[in-house]
């Protein structure tokens, strides 16, 4: 929704006067623009969560009631994000990944002690190094840990469910050195599976014979990527499935990774390059 200038600046100044503690209104202009933005950011907020509403009421809310329940939509956002951080963190499992236990473990208590809803809602705070399977470069502040934390509680289900020696082992044979890398390790431990559920090899090993290359190269050899990926769907909903009561959330996040993987296969096909 677009606002004009003259609906916004009466926000914005009382913003102002706030944040000066109403003892002066003479504040930076870089900080008179990052209070704009902090006003937008939770007009967003607003428009993001009622843009079903009926038109008619949607568009008559005046612009400082949308921001105020902009506000507190983001301090609602930021209790769930404390309550998932909180339940996760009884049984978070890092597999000695020192990126995904710094990034989650140390990060997210830091965002939730500094963030600043008021002031600078649309500051992140963190750089959520650990990658996910999902693509957040498009939010910031509440926004993006609030997805970035669903997205691990996601992972977190799918990992506790299987073997941690599996896990661990897949990793191993991957890079010898992962608990130093920046990878994603449902990427790499879903791919794994991906083969043995292919050619219903058991999970005690980790790694593939020739004799399985040569199966798993029957079955997605000769196909383009994008007929390799509606395997690859196949094989996930397979694995939520048997493996997790088909949680619907488990099985859309994993399904984010099915062209990277549909990717990765069809490459080690055509220049035999299979993993071990």
């Amino acid at each position: 929704m677009d606002y004009q200038m003259e609906e916004l600046l009466p926000v914005v100044s009382e913003l102002a006067q706030k944040y000066a503690g109403y003892e002066s209104t003479s504040i930076t202009y870089e900080k008179a623009q990052s209070l704009m933005e902090a006003v937008l950011f939770c007009l967003n907020e607003y428009n993001t969560s009622y843009m079903n509403m009926n038109s008619l009421v949607y568009k008559d809310i005046p612009v400082t009631e949308q921001y105020n329940i902009g506000v507190k939509l983001l301090y609602e956002k930021v209790e769930n994000i404390r309550e998932i951080f909180n339940k996760i963190s009884l049984q978070f499992e890092d597999f000695g990944v020192k990126c995904l236990y710094d990034t989650v473990q140390k990060g997210i208590p830091q965002f939730l002690k500094w963030y600043d809803i008021r002031f600078c809602p649309q500051d992140t705070i963190l750089t959520l190094d650990y990658p996910l399977l999902i693509d957040l470069s498009s939010l910031s502040g509440a926004d993006a840990v609030y997805e970035y934390i669903r997205a691990i509680r996601a992972e977190q289900i799918f990992l506790r469910a299987l073997d941690r020696n599996y896990i661990t082992s897949v990793l191993e044979i991957y890079d010898s050195e992962y608990r130093e890398m920046i990878e994603n390790i449902c990427s790499i431990v879903l791919t794994n599976m991906i083969g043995h559920i292919a050619i219903k090899k058991p999970f005690h090993d980790a790694g593939f014979l020739y004799e399985e290359h040569i199966q798993l190269t029957k079955i997605f050899g000769g196909k383009s990527i994008a007929d390799i990926e509606d395997i690859i769907k196949e094989l996930i909903q397979n694995i939520v499935s048997r493996f997790y009561e088909n949680d619907i959330d488990v099985l859309k996040y994993l399904c984010h990774e099915s062209n990277n993987i549909a990717v990765r296969i069809h490459t080690a096909i055509q220049y035999k390059q299979f993993p071990k």
